[in-house]
């Protein structure tokens, strides 16, 4: 199912696949393993980031490459 992310106050959904695409990356070592880290009280996972920005990465991380405004 999805992930919901809370980055720096801007909310992202994605697939846990998506996340871990790159094991030794700050992502994919906060979600491959088990447990995963808490969820705040709407079920949203916490990363202290800038949220605008965020979109890059995780579109790199769908897409494969980076595109920047």
């Amino acid at each position: 199912g999805p992930v919901t992310l809370n980055v720096g106050g801007t909310v992202y959904a994605t697939t846990l696949e998506t996340l871990t695409r790159f094991p030794d990356s700050m992502l994919g070592a906060m979600f491959r393993g088990r447990p995963l880290p808490p969820p705040d009280p709407l079920g949203r996972f916490f990363i202290d980031r800038d949220g605008k920005a965020f979109r890059y990465v995780l579109n790199f991380l769908r897409f494969g490459r980076l595109d920047l405004p």
